[in-house]
């Protein structure tokens, strides 16, 4: 290469030319800017150019080329086996047209990882590379995985311990749980359709008795049945009164199949119901996973789809079948979504404003002559269950939105003028309770104190203290406290009858209507007039009797179940003690004693709110207590008692 009008060689050996001493050959000088020959005392503007760097460049193309050839060979080796290998079977089924032994594949197939719209549920993020199945594996803790038989070449890496699959369990057994996962107590949409898991199970049952090459299909229909037994077990009594050990057994097993299952599905709405199961599952043993990280998953997944936002093409040129199906699938992941985020005082994953899609439609639209009696039934409760995720929706955003001040663009709703308009909506919502006499008897839907209770939680979040309202009137406190006491009642009862099924969700449901109790006796005379000492006592003690039950099968409810006997003791005996409205102790003794008990307030307390007045837990989204009660259901192992004995 020789110099040009615009460049020279060096032959300052000046100590700032670092480039002479490192290649130990002349360089060349050349200025951009005046594109003209110059001196070391403009060396900030010029570039040092090597004389050999174009000999490096072309010896590092040649190894890359070289490299790329061997990787190029071993591909098309691959991919001409029986199998192809997992990486360009995504590829190929995630809309390359490029067939796979073509020499132009492996440019192409790195391309797209990079290029690949984020629309694409396989991979999340314009350049991240990260698949979903990767994603889905981070937000579930499991110590091993089940083997999965399928070729040598085909098999993931990973960091866990193999072990055997769970074996499959007897016919009728695989029928009984079925029913159980249908007709329970799981008030979830069902994400998949009954004649879907029945053809599931029966592929996976007949593989089992197959020698045959692990395929796709297969993978995917023993994902299904082992999941939905998983499920479905941890619905079923055991005599120690934890699940039953099988649970996690199929948990595990429908676990080694999630590569294959998000690699291989052919329809994105299949990939969405794989993890929607996943979901359900997590729901009911938080401590297998995060379930907020595979909600917020689905949700993505979802919108990417399009499932939040049904069109007027949707209804005319989609069959009815499938637009139920994109309707159950949304509302199922809208569900999981609102539950978490009331529930833990969370910011919605998407607003209510930006989604419209019309219910499920009730009506049974399947040719099969076999389809169960209380389907009907069913999906007419699955649909009141989502008007009233959607009124809880509407009053978490009034009430325990932040906002950092009202504006054109996200102004404040008017409190006196909403009030009137929720309330009938409200009352409309409860006389239109599916009939509890219809139900399968079985199902959640039969308990009329599930209802009960779902009503009048959805009252206490509109009544109770809030942010907007931190001293509500007399009126509203009679009510909160009404409803608080009717949740206590309710929740003991399904407790009785075995029907709790989000050990968490009910725990946080039940401390926060006691502590609402506690609030109205002790700061509205009209509250204590509404109720009798005796029936207060007795609502005070079932309560504190229902955590301790509570405690039993999950120690994260022992923190709620400490403090709040150490509030009631002290309601009970005041209220024992007292003899005539002229003795009854001011807001302001109550607050003194509250400051007695905070050195002996268990460390749910610790932080937050709650440090200076347990009940100004009330009066917040509730999202420290809510994060206590979601860390300690995802982390079992950890206990305080045990960290702080620890020494740290």
């Amino acid at each position: 290469m020789k110099p040009s009008a615009n460049t020279k060689q060096c032959d300052l050996k000046s100590p700032q030319c670092s480039n002479c001493d490192t290649a130990q050959v002349p360089c060349l000088i050349y200025n951009p800017a005046k594109q003209t020959e110059n001196v070391y005392s403009m060396c900030l503007t010029i570039f040092l150019i090597p004389r050999n760097y174009v000999a490096t460049l072309e010896a590092q193309i040649a190894s890359l080329a070289r490299e790329n050839e061997k990787l190029r060979g071993q591909n098309l080796v691959l991919a001409r086996s029986s199998e192809p290998t997992t990486v360009p079977s995504a590829q190929h089924e995630a809309g390359d047209t490029s067939p796979i032994d073509s020499p132009d594949w492996m440019s192409s197939s790195l391309g797209r990882i990079v290029c690949e719209p984020s629309n694409q549920p396989r991979f999340l993020g314009v350049s991240s590379g990260i698949t979903l199945a990767r994603l889905v594996m981070a937000a579930i803790r499991v110590e091993e995985l089940p083997t999965v038989k399928q070729p040598l070449h085909q098999q993931q890496p990973t960091s866990y311990t193999p072990t055997a699959r769970a074996s499959l369990p007897p016919r009728h057994a695989a029928n009984h749980l079925v029913e159980v996962y249908f007709q329970y107590q799981m008030p979830h949409l069902p994400i998949v359709e009954r004649s879907q898991v029945e053809q599931a199970i029966e592929n996976a049952y007949a593989s089992v008795g197959e020698q045959q090459v692990y395929n796709r299909e297969t993978s995917k229909d023993i994902f299904t049945a082992y999941i939905v037994f998983a499920i479905a077990l941890c619905n079923v009594h055991h005599p120690s009164g934890e699940r039953p050990p099988q649970s996690v057994d199929c948990f595990h097993s429908a676990i080694g199949e999630i590569t294959n299952v998000f690699m291989y599905t052919k329809s994105h709405l299949e990939t969405l119901k794989a993890v929607l199961l996943l979901c359900q599952y997590i729901a009911l043993c938080p401590s297998k996973g995060s379930l907020w990280l595979l909600a917020g998953t689905a949700l993505r997944l979802a919108i990417d789809l399009g499932l939040h936002w049904e069109t007027e093409e949707h209804r005319l040129h989609l069959s009815l079948g499938l637009l139920n199906e994109r309707r159950r699938l949304w509302f199922s992941t809208y569900l999981f979504d609102r539950m978490l985020c009331i529930t833990l005082g969370r910011p919605f994953g998407i607003s209510d404003h930006s989604t419209y899609v019309e219910l499920p439609s009730p009506q049974i639209t399947e040719s099969r002559q076999n389809v169960h009696p209380f389907v009907a039934h069913t999906r007419r409760a699955h649909n009141h269950m989502i008007r009233i995720a959607q009124l809880e929706s509407e009053i978490k955003h009034v009430l325990y939105s932040h906002f950092q001040g009202p504006s054109l663009a996200y102004p404040r709703a008017n409190y006196a003028e909403w009030m009137r308009d929720i309330q009938p909506r409200l009352q409309e919502w409860r006389s239109t309770i599916p009939s509890p006499s219809d139900a399968h008897p079985s199902s959640i839907f039969a308990s009329q104190a599930y209802w009960d209770v779902t009503y009048n939680n959805a009252l206490l979040l509109l009544y109770r203290p809030n942010p907007i309202v931190s001293h509500p009137s007399p009126e509203a406190l009679c009510i909160s406290f009404d409803a608080s006491s009717k949740i206590i009642s309710g929740i003991k009862v399904l407790h009785r009858q075995r029907k709790i099924d989000i050990m968490w969700k009910w725990v946080h449901h039940l401390f926060m209507a006691g502590l609402t109790v506690i609030y109205g006796l002790w700061h509205s005379k009209e509250v204590r007039e509404l109720s009798s000492v005796k029936d207060s006592i007795a609502t005070v003690q079932s309560c504190s009797s229902t955590l301790s039950a509570f405690s039993e099968r999950w120690f994260g409810a022992a923190g709620c179940r400490d403090a709040f006997e150490l509030l009631s003791s002290a309601t009970i005996e005041w209220l024992i003690t007292t003899n005539s409205e002229q003795n009854f102790q001011s807001r302001k003794d109550f607050e003194e004693q509250l400051q007695s008990l905070q050195q002996q307030l268990p460390p749910l307390f610790a932080e937050g709110a709650g440090a200076s007045d347990p009940m100004a837990i009330l009066s917040t989204d509730g999202f420290g207590f809510g994060e206590s009660l979601s860390e300690t259901a995802q982390w079992p192992e950890f206990r305080d008692d045990e960290f702080w004995a620890s020494g740290f």
